[in-house]
């Protein structure tokens, strides 16, 4: 038997859900002592359903009074009432007349004066959109009779309550403007035999949400009004569903009763495409209008459900919580009516699809879910399996199965990230030293797994967290010189696994691209080969590690440069930098001076006021004035255009001592202009003669339009890019013959050879 139920629906479909709860008075049977009489009072919380949906402070009870009428006129009122507790018990002195007892209201009256008739017709009136949330109830005592009476009397309340629910799939809702309009603020004390209002009732309307304050999910008691006749009566809503905005204007139901629960309802069925706006009536009086038994919601039936390892359905059997991993599973719902799965929301990451059934329908249906692994950092997900019952034209929020998605314990942080769904993260670049710290349970690790063949460029580096966890720091390496290092892609796996078996693998892919330049070690750095050639950030332009001449010649680089065809030496040589653009000049032959081409005299950005990496390929940088200084900065003058010996003014850990050899190309021309004695100066420390010495060659500095690259009847006035925030540097100034170096940062116009190091790096292999 369904309870008496009305819904009025308010389009996207956005509805007035009608849950009358005239069933929510109970009474409890109490026994008394012998030889007296007593009236036992009872009160209950709103239903909705045919089950009780209390809110806080809405069954509280505050005062109780009872007031005895005898031949229409108010005999005697009973004060006070003990309050406490559900029930609540008054010893009667007299069987006779009519018994009223009100709560939490106390209106004016005279005991031997007040009329009943008066009395039916008390008009009660809200307190700034505040109604008093009240009880009453009637008991007639003439004709008890025995030694020990027990009257039940069961209060009724006498507001109507709102809630306001929010029936969209998917998607997110911001309900912005919101209001009950025309509301009565007066209303009958007591309830009549149909629903009616005082003569000439004041109204208002009632702000529910604003844009500065918008609605966003489901809000019980929303709003609480007086039983009133009113035709006025309307809902005005504002929502923005998915980015779209929907205004309404709805009646609501002329007769609002007491002791009921009205639910509006935004409602969007994920199969409509846009907004609808109708009012239905559902049910009216003993009507066999098809609704669902909403008492009877769908429920997992665990013993035909297939539940792989980790998962288990709630206490409720109205969800199922899963694990993190990857899952599997058949998911088996009873329930008393054929359900239609509707879509399934995709940020939950689901594969839900229904099975066939074999023959009739028996109550029961089955649906194969899919869930992949959830990665590190992936936070728990809570997302429903939303249905809609046979023959139903809409869908009810009760007919839902909750998959709570557990998030993965372990956590990710830094560079390397994994979403749900991919688990391969290719930084397709040059990239070394930290990507990620992986944090993970006590009883979990971090591995790491190559292909055949693969180097060991990644190294998982332990680090001290709090007590409970472990975390692994995952360094990508650099190997110096290798021949590898063409910029093809370098992968590993990452394995995250149970520690006492190896069991439950995660795995999770890296890569990168691996570039490298040639080096050399000196006094602690790591000096590149080879000046910056093309676009100084571009590996493709650059002399690759995997592609070295000297090395293919078996020579070092100054032996290479100094043998080498001329047209291979001047495509090394020709480069120089101005400003912040990284393209390389060039010299060309411009009307019979050598000048760079593209040379600007009104640069004015200073390449050594740059960040050290900003014109270098990743993984390296411009030295810094100490880094030059553990090579130049001598105690005496530099003469470069000598073979000799210099001590460093501030030796490296106890080293001071370099030594150099320095050898000319006369057989470079560009265009119709020579370019003699060319100058190569090869620098090293004997204390560690296993290292190539370091190569310094390049093309003289453009400062003007005029002279181009050619100064002081020579070429080799090299200016060096160094990194100095102070604009500081190292430079080759002097007459061919007495070339020397000096510290001086040149001028933001001033072009400069480029001559990287490698950026330090915390793994090598």
């Amino acid at each position: 038997m369904f309870m008496k139920t009305r819904l009025y629906i308010i389009g996207l479909l956005c509805s007035l859900l009608f849950i009358s709860s005239c069933s929510d008075r109970w009474e409890q049977e109490e026994t008394v002592s012998s030889g007296t009489a007593e009236l036992c009072i009872s009160r209950a919380s709103f239903q909705v359903a045919g089950k009780p949906s209390p809110l806080p402070g809405e069954d509280e009870i505050t005062s109780l009074r009872a007031y005895r009428f005898e031949e229409g006129v108010l005999q005697k009122v009973y004060e006070p009432l003990s309050v406490g507790g559900d029930d609540y018990r008054l010893p009667l002195d007299r069987l006779s007349g009519t018994l009223y007892v009100i709560a939490n209201e106390e209106p004016v009256c005279e005991e031997g004066t007040t009329k009943e008739t008066d009395w039916l017709q008390t008009v009660l009136t809200a307190d700034q959109h505040q109604v008093s949330n009240y009880f009453t109830g009637k008991a007639d005592l003439s004709g008890k009779m025995g030694k020990a009476v027990s009257i039940p009397l069961a209060l009724t309340r006498g507001v109507a309550r709102f809630d306001f629910r929010i029936e969209v799939p998917e998607g997110t809702v911001s309900v912005k403007r919101f209001a009950v309009k025309q509301v009565a603020r007066q209303a009958y004390l007591f309830p009549g035999d149909a629903v009616r209002s005082p003569e000439g009732t004041v109204k208002e309307d009632c702000i529910i949400s604003t844009p500065d304050a918008p609605l966003t999910r489901d809000s019980l008691g929303i709003l609480y009004v007086y039983e009133q006749a009113n035709p006025d009566l309307s809902v005005s809503l504002e929502a923005e569903i998915n980015g779209k905005v929907y205004a309404f204007e709805q009646p609501l139901p002329s007769d609002i009763r007491r002791n009921t629960v009205y639910a509006i309802v935004l409602r969007k069925d994920v199969l409509q495409v846009d907004a609808q706006l109708t009012v239905e009536a559902w049910g009216e009086g003993d009507s066999t209008a098809a609704y669902p038994d909403l008492t009877a919601p769908p429920q997992v039936d665990a013993a035909a459900s297939e539940l792989p390892a980790g998962a288990e359905v709630t206490a409720g059997k109205d969800g199922v919580n899963l694990p993190y991993g990857p899952v599997e599973m058949v998911l088996a719902v009873a329930c008393d009516d054929e359900l239609e799965l509707l879509p399934v929301d995709a940020s939950a990451s689901l594969e839900v699809e229904p099975l066939a059934g074999q023959g009739l329908f028996e109550g029961r249906q089955r649906f194969r879910i899919r869930k992949p692994l959830f990665p590190p950092g992936q936070p728990p997900v809570e997302t429903a399996l939303r249905f809609r019952r046979k023959g139903m034209q809409y869908v009810y929020p009760e007919d839902v199965i909750t998959l709570r998605l557990a998030g993965n314990p372990s956590r990710l942080s830094g560079k390397l990230q994994y979403a749900v769904g991919t688990y391969a993260f290719d930084f397709d670049r040059y990239i070394d030293n930290e990507l990620g710290v992986f944090t993970l349970p006590a009883e979990k690790e971090l591995t790491v797994e190559y292909e055949a063949g693969e180097d060991a460029w990644i190294k998982l580096d332990p680090v001290s967290v709090r007590s409970g966890e472990g975390a692994y720091r995952v360094l990508a390496g650099w190997r110096p010189n290798d021949v590898t290092a063409n910029g093809r892609r370098q992968s590993a796996t990452l394995v995250i696994r149970n520690r006492a078996d190896g069991s439950q693998r995660e795995e999770y892919t890296v890569s990168r691209r691996n570039y490298g330049l040639p080096v050399t070690w000196m006094h602690g750095i790591w000096w590149c080969k080879y000046n910056a050639r093309g676009d100084s950030r571009s590996f493709e332009d650059q002399v690759l590690s995997s592609d070295d001449p000297a090395r293919r010649a078996g020579q070092t680089v100054f032996e290479y440069l100094g043998a080498c065809p001329p047209e291979a030496f001047f495509d090394l040589w020709k480069w120089a930098y101005q400003g912040d653009s990284g393209t390389g000049l060039q010299v060309i032959d411009k009307n019979g001076t050598a000048a760079l081409d593209g040379y600007n005299h009104q640069v004015s950005v200073h390449i050594n006021r740059l960040p050290a990496d900003a014109l270098a390929p990743e993984g390296y940088e411009l030295p810094s004035m100490e880094d030059f200084n553990r090579i130049f900065d001598a105690t005496d003058y530099v003469w470069v255009m000598w073979n000799g010996t210099h001590t460093l003014r501030t030796p490296w850990e106890g080293h001071s001592q370099v030594k150099r050899l320095q050898k000319r190309r006369n057989d470079v021309t560009v265009g119709n202009v020579a370019l003699p004695s060319l100058i190569l100066i090869e620098m090293w420390s004997p204390d560690f003669p296993e290292h190539e010495p370091v190569t310094w060659y390049g093309v003289a500095s453009q400062w003007n339009d005029s002279e181009g690259v050619f100064h002081n009847g020579h070429y080799n006035n090299i200016l060096f890019g160094v990194h100095s925030p102070e604009g500081t540097g190292w430079f080759i100034p002097g007459k061919n013959d007495a070339l020397y170096l000096h510290k001086n940062g040149g001028a933001a116009k001033d072009t400069r050879v480029l001559r990287f190091r490698k950026s330090e790096v915390e793994y090598m292999y």
